[in-house]
């Protein structure tokens, strides 16, 4: 695998301004793709901007009228230990709890989201 520098911005303006800075960058925010892909040689970069410490995007929100909301870096042991999410997506819960092990766990929402949603992979 190539090296490449990291930085792991804590707000969405800082995230904009590393992206910006650094076109050819990558996001990682499950990064269990991203990660596999590098490390064989599938995708290249000089540039990984991770968004794990950003708050607004490992925010989870349920309201009875708007439902749930998933930050895009939600990992998914939080999926599967809120309160909130077990008792009104059980389903939701229960699938996020079956992916991978613990490590996988604390960084896979990414991945779940994108199969959730029948998306090609990035």
């Amino acid at each position: 695998m190539k090296w490449f520098d990291y930085a792991a911005p804590r707000s969405v303006s800082e995230a904009a301004g590393l992206l910006a800075s650094h076109p050819g960058a990558r996001l990682l925010a499950g990064g269990t793709d991203l990660l596999v892909q590098l490390r064989a040689g599938r995708k290249e970069t000089d540039y990984v901007v991770d968004l794990k410490r950003i708050p607004e995007l490992n925010a989870i929100d349920y309201d009875p009228q708007r439902g749930l909301t998933l930050g895009a870096a939600v990992p998914c042991y939080r999926i599967y230990g809120d309160s909130a999410v077990s008792r009104n997506y059980p389903a939701l819960a229960e699938v996020a709890a079956l992916i991978g092990g613990t490590q996988i766990q604390g960084r896979a929402w990414k991945w779940f989201s994108k199969t959730a949603r029948s998306a090609p992979r990035a």
